[in-house]
């Protein structure tokens, strides 16, 4: 991308221009020499037959000075060679040094030629010329004064003593001095006015290139956080661009590569090229959801497939609706809590009186207030846990430790269990998760009540295990002695409120792998081994063990 200069206004490519520009005199200038050089070999064969009158005189009078001119023209051109950096402008309020010495050469070999009539002296302007390019269009009066200057001086030492007739025997030598001394004046101004308008258009091209980058960059931003795949293709089905996304459900996607898997829908759009159209196919074995918008760029007709595997949009869709029956549940949770507190007081008075008067009736429907109310309050924890999901303390678990501590609370909780509850786990492994500890708890603690429930409740009837799965991860398994869970029940087993215990909420389960989800683990049944394995992720410490 093009920067500007602050202190002068001109582009970094206009260096690069210059440099090419330096190549170029480096070029004129041994195309010059060489030119020398050949006539100085060729003069000595025909020194003889050089008349008096030949343009080539002064040249073969002053041979030992132009010998000398074009050592130091060698020495300078290989100078050149050398160290090129020197004929750049270093500091560019300064007239540039290698144009001057330019100049100066060529006025030399004009005067050693015979002054101006030889035609050496227009030389000088392809040097003027440069030497403008080279100052970026600066000092154009400067560099033709100083030319007007040698050649004014050829003016004075052909002229002088002046005399009468001197300039009316001489005129067309004298027309054709001032002529060069104009041309002096001419060239530089004209390219001093063309170097500056093309620094100005390589300015103004440069803020467009600038600005169509910045488009590009927040256009390239744009389609990457865009969580639809976006493919733009021509009527060839060529690719003309894509996004991450689209990258990701095809891998085969190249610019300017054919997307054959789009020729259905480039042939759907064909039909009524005008008009956009959604429709849901099967695309590389993935049925894709696509939304189609016809567009325009330049001359071409092209596509903008906007596609969504339908399993994406099914999840976004559930999420959609879980968001918001999380909202729903968590104000009724809020709504509920005090008249359910207001039932419990008044269950409480009830169940007094009841076991005073020892009246059955009244004894069974006190009993099954008490049970609805703790089946109540607990769907209401449940819910409660389960707006808490995204709110997250990880921490490093020492799993076996975390299990002793466990097992102690739950034989708390139910005091039949104990000796139920066994730990598989091989030695050598240290088993530490990173995990949310209330989570954990509250994982466990679900799976654990599941297995007791369901299982024969002898000794060591309920085992969990633990094991290594993968290198990143860790596999905890819960199981019991009983039946397993039923193949109809599997499918639904994870989705919200469903349950085939009488005075079950349908919660626990969904709770649980919706906290295993926040903690990026997972938590599934395992139908073959009749099992529930929860994955939980293995923290950076542990993974340098074997």
């Amino acid at each position: 991308m093009m920067i500007m200069k602050k202190n002068i206004g001109i582009p970094q490519d206009w260096d690069e221009e210059v440099k090419r520009v330096v190549n170029m005199i480096n070029i004129a200038r041994f195309t010059i020499l060489f030119s020398l050089l050949i006539f100085i070999a060729v003069m000595h064969n025909v020194r003889d037959t050089i008349t008096a009158g030949s343009t080539y005189l002064p040249l073969v009078r002053r041979e030992g000075w132009l010998q000398i001119w074009c050592a130091v023209y060698g020495v300078l051109i290989l100078f050149s060679l050398a160290n090129p950096a020197w004929q750049l402008q270093k500091i560019r309020r300064r007239p540039n040094l290698s144009a001057l010495i330019d100049i100066t050469m060529i006025a030399a070999l004009t005067w050693l030629a015979g002054g101006v009539q030889s035609g050496f002296g227009i030389l000088v302007l392809p040097f003027l010329a440069t030497a403008c390019v080279l100052s970026y269009g600066r000092y154009p009066l400067l560099y033709g004064s100083y030319a007007a200057l040698l050649v004014g001086i050829d003016i004075f030492s052909k002229f002088y003593p002046f005399h009468k007739g001197a300039f009316g025997d001489n005129l067309p030598v004298l027309m054709g001095q001032i002529l060069l001394i104009a041309a002096c004046y001419i060239v530089p101004v004209l390219t001093s006015y063309s170097s500056r308008y093309l620094a100005q258009a390589e300015e103004t091209i440069s803020e467009h290139k600038r600005a169509f980058e910045r488009l590009t960059a927040l256009n390239e931003i744009a389609l990457s956080r865009i969580q639809e795949g976006v493919i733009v293709v021509d009527a060839e089905c060529r690719v003309w661009q894509f996004n991450r996304q689209a990258k990701q459900y095809f891998s085969e996607l190249e610019l300017n590569h054919t997307a054959h898997f789009a020729n259905g829908l480039v042939q759907n759009w064909q039909l009524k090229p005008d008009y956009p159209f959604e429709t849901l196919s099967l695309l590389n074995d993935t049925m894709m959801y696509v939304r189609a918008v016809p567009a325009m760029q330049e001359d071409n007709e092209l596509l903008m497939l906007f596609l969504r595997s339908q399993r994406e949009r099914r999840a976004e869709a559930q999420t959609e609706k879980l968001t918001a029956l999380g909202m729903l549940t968590a104000n009724f949770a809020h709504e509920i809590r005090n008249p359910l507190s207001a039932m419990r007081q008044a269950s409480g008075l009830l169940q007094e009186n009841v076991e005073e008067s020892q009246d059955p009736v009244q004894l069974k429907l006190s009993g099954v207030i008490e049970k609805n109310i703790a089946r109540i309050d607990k769907m209401i924890e449940d819910i409660s846990m389960l707006n808490k999901r995204d709110r997250i303390n990880t921490e490093d678990i020492r799993l076996p430790y975390f299990w002793f501590n466990f097992v102690q609370e739950f034989y708390l909780a139910h005091p039949d269990a104990k000796g139920c509850l066994k730990l598989d786990a091989p030695n050598g492994i240290s088993f530490i998760a990173e995990f949310d500890a209330m989570h954990l708890q509250q994982i466990l603690w679900n799976l654990c009540n599941n297995a007791w429930r369901h299982s024969s409740k002898g000794p060591d009837s309920i085992t969990v295990s633990l094991r290594l799965f993968g290198r990143n991860n860790i596999a905890l398994r819960v199981w019991d002695d009983g039946t397993g869970v039923p193949e109809s029940v599997q499918t639904h087993l994870f989705e919200p409120f469903n349950t085939t215990q009488k005075d079950g909420t349908g919660l626990g389960l969904y709770v649980a792998r919706e906290l295993a989800h926040a903690n990026k683990g997972d938590l599934t049944y395992v139908a073959h081994a009749k099992s529930f394995e929860l994955i939980l992720p293995r923290t950076k410490k542990d993974e340098q063990q074997p």
